[in-house]
């Protein structure tokens, strides 16, 4: 069935790739959310599904960059032709020192980017082959990549530094931070909410099977808890968070892990579901009455209010702490044990909020400003 709406009602394409999944948006120019659809299961079951409209098996998508041409290709036969979006916004997790605002991609940049995957080996190249995909399939389109670490930019450079010789610093071995588009998003998006002017001191919380906090002080942020790494701060999913680099060492020396065994166990087998050995996922270790879910539960929430608490100093207080993310959004219990463990910090529970993330939003907005 053809969607209804005329071209001039669908500005833009917004593209967010992950490791298995394909996430897209239509909005038109005034920001309003057209339809939303994701590739999902890559790797394993990948499966098409567009919000109110269809949902198939795609079995011979392997990749985020295959999984963009299922859904451009559902894109033409609805009346949503690629080459016609007025803007293409992207998701690229990392931007390195030198991309630190939202811009229109060419050969140039292209080629710039693609040089910075080291960054972020695990998540760099599937917004990169996504980008490089969908220039080659609407060529005249204007392709926008934003970035999940320019929110960070506003850092003052001790909030940045690591304790290495100097000169690792000036190679970027640095503190970088993630999820900046969903807190850019909150604090354009929570006054709105509220109803009031955004906290001069704010605690949020970004909290998913990625998880980070961010103190933002006037609307920028000056400290979180993702350093270098996506697999810094808080613990995740099957993300370890912090840990003693005197354990990695020991990892590799006495159990004989090789790089990439070490890879893989730091970010694919150990946070909630090393700690539960059941679930990386919140909801099944909530509603489980086995004792290392509760545990796994307990660690977690009382390393995301140690890491809040960590923040404090960047902003002299604290006006109002905002959780956001699936879990941040969903999970009442963890919010309510987090808070448990920061009662001393003094805010009180009007000024503890809730904004639904929305990185699509903020990737159409800055599309929307550019072209």
């Amino acid at each position: 069935m053809k969607l209804a709406g005329p071209e001039r009602d669908m500005k833009i394409l917004v593209l967010n790739a992950g490791s298995s999944s394909l996430k897209f948006a239509v909005f038109n120019r005034g920001l309003d959310l057209l339809l939303k659809g994701q590739v999902s299961g890559i790797g394993s079951t990948p499966r098409l599904e567009v919000d109110g409209h269809s949902s198939r098996d795609v079995p011979h998508v392997t990749t985020p960059s295959e999984g963009l041409l299922v859904a451009a290709e559902w894109l033409s036969d609805n009346g949503y032709e690629p080459d016609r979006f007025n803007g293409i916004g992207h998701r690229i997790v990392h931007g390195g020192t030198k991309y630190v605002t939202p811009v229109a991609v060419n050969d140039a940049i292209q080629h710039d980017l693609e040089a910075l995957r080291a960054l972020a080996p695990l998540h760099l190249p599937f917004g990169l082959g996504v980008l490089r995909e969908m220039r080659r399939v609407a060529p005249e389109g204007p392709n926008i990549a934003c970035f999940d670490t320019a929110f960070h930019a506003t850092q003052p450079e001790l909030a940045t530094r690591l304790p290495l010789p100097r000169a690792y610093f000036d190679k970027g071995y640095r503190r970088y931070g993630f999820h900046g588009l969903n807190y850019e998003h909150v604090v354009q998006d929570m006054p709105r909410l509220t109803g009031k002017p955004l906290p001069r001191r704010l605690l949020a919380a970004h909290l998913g099977s990625g998880a980070s906090m961010c103190a933002i002080f006037d609307g920028k942020s000056v400290a979180t808890t993702m350093g270098f790494s996506t697999a810094d701060g808080l613990v995740m999913g099957t993300r370890t968070g912090s840990i003693d680099p005197g354990v990695l060492v020991a990892l590799m020396r006495d159990e004989h892990l090789s790089l990439d065994q070490l890879e893989d166990l730091l970010y694919r087998r150990s946070g909630l579901l090393g700690l539960s050995g059941i679930s990386p996922d919140m909801r099944v270790l909530l509603a489980s009455d086995r004792t290392e879910a509760i545990e796994a539960v307990d660690y977690y929430c009382y390393s995301a209010a140690r890491h809040a608490a960590s923040l404090v100093p960047a902003l002299g207080g604290a006006d109002a702490i905002v959780f956001t993310g699936g879990v941040g959004e969903n999970a009442g219990p963890v919010r309510a044990r987090i808070l448990s463990h920061l009662k001393w910090l003094g805010v009180p529970p009007e000024n503890v909020h809730v904004v639904p993330a929305n990185e699509e939003l903020t990737i159409a907005r800055h599309v929307r400003e550019l072209v």
